[in-house]
């Protein structure tokens, strides 16, 4: 029998390989909790979206990220579209090509692994086509050792219809417009049982009511007023250590941060360093963020952070959450963490 193993990353290839088990593997690197993730798009779109924005973010040149994602989406798209073969472009299985009895999805209950689950659950069939199975999905794989991987293996289980259909159903809400699509189909997606609270965290990167915040923002806020000024310890705090469910790298930290370095009224700034001058400050706010930065609150900053001002009022905002596009410092969406409603507003 051939197996297809979807991974979250390439980190898994060494202990899947390690543990004897075999089948091709292609991992399925995005970081959809970041950038546009719009309705309307055919895969081919999609795919170009992705690859621009990945490449904005300076994570790897466009053409690179472009071929990458189209040697999967074909991969994908093979092995469940009725095709006798497919092919997975890998060091060890270079343009080879072979029929798939079995896809096995290896991915996490957090939320950047929630919604790869929902974007592959969305172009295979409801019914029909190769076997389609899930490793459990509770525990960190990352941190598995590849002892435990074939215990892994032997309790995968099937994906049924039921989450092939909720999974489209979570996938159409994410890529809304209307962010408040996400919070109506919450209580339809419980067939996946992790889903419901990875959503919830993803609203939670929507500017608070409270200070125009993301909940991300907050946390790296609160941990530098604490005194913590190092990036990679910032980092440390505001998700290993207050996370319910780990699901942000260091590489989208920093992204989601920038905002608030850069414009007018930056909320946190670059500690000086030596030979640093005043005149420095446009020039330093505009390079990107470095895991070995320090940082510090501006005067700013510590206003939106105790809610005396309002971080998209001062210092506006452009930002993609799957397919609602925030930008500017008009009304824009905004989350209540204590009802758990989605409003417009300033």
């Amino acid at each position: 029998m051939s197996v297809l193993h979807l991974t979250n990353g390439s980190s898994l290839t060494s202990p899947i390989r390690a543990a004897g088990i075999l089948g091709a593997i292609l991992p399925w690197d995005d970081v959809l909790h970041e950038g546009p993730v719009r309705a309307g798009l055919n895969v081919a779109a999609m795919r170009e979206t992705r690859a621009e924005f990945l490449a904005s973010c300076g994570w790897a040149p466009r053409d690179e990220i472009a071929r990458s994602l189209a040697a999967r989406d074909a991969a994908l798209e093979a092995a469940t579209g009725g095709s006798s073969a497919f092919v997975v472009a890998t060091a060890e299985n270079e343009g080879h090509h072979q029929h798939v009895d079995e896809i096995v999805l290896w991915f996490e209950h957090d939320l950047y692994d929630q919604l790869q689950i929902l974007q592959i659950l969305d172009r295979v069939p409801i019914d029909g086509g190769p076997r389609l199975t899930a490793v459990p999905d509770d525990d960190y794989l990352g941190y598995q050792p590849a002892a435990r991987f074939p215990e892994l293996f032997a309790a995968r289980r099937e994906v049924t219809s039921s989450q092939r259909l909720a999974a489209r159903d979570a996938w159409n809400a994410f890529r809304s417009e209307d962010p408040r699509a996400i919070v109506d189909v919450l209580q339809r997606v419980t067939d996946l049982p992790h889903l419901p609270a990875a959503l919830r965290r993803h609203l939670q990167q929507f500017p608070s009511t409270r200070h125009g915040l993301s909940r991300t923002e907050q946390q790296s806020l609160e941990a530098i007023s604490r005194g913590v000024t190092q990036l990679r310890d910032i980092f440390t705090q505001a998700n290993h250590q207050s996370e319910e469910a780990l699901f942000m790298g260091d590489a989208a930290f920093l992204f989601h941060l920038r905002g608030l370095v850069r414009g007018p009224r930056p909320l946190v700034a670059r500690v000086e360093g030596v030979g640093h001058t005043a005149g420095d400050d446009a020039r330093r706010a505009r390079l990107p963020l470095s895991i070995n930065d320090e940082l510090t609150l501006t005067d700013d900053g510590r206003r939106v952070l105790a809610g005396d001002a309002d971080r998209v009022t001062l210092c506006g905002i452009d930002r993609w959450l799957g397919g609602t596009h925030l930008t500017g410092r008009a009304p824009v969406w905004r989350w209540n963490s204590r009802t758990g409603v989605l409003h417009r507003g300033s």
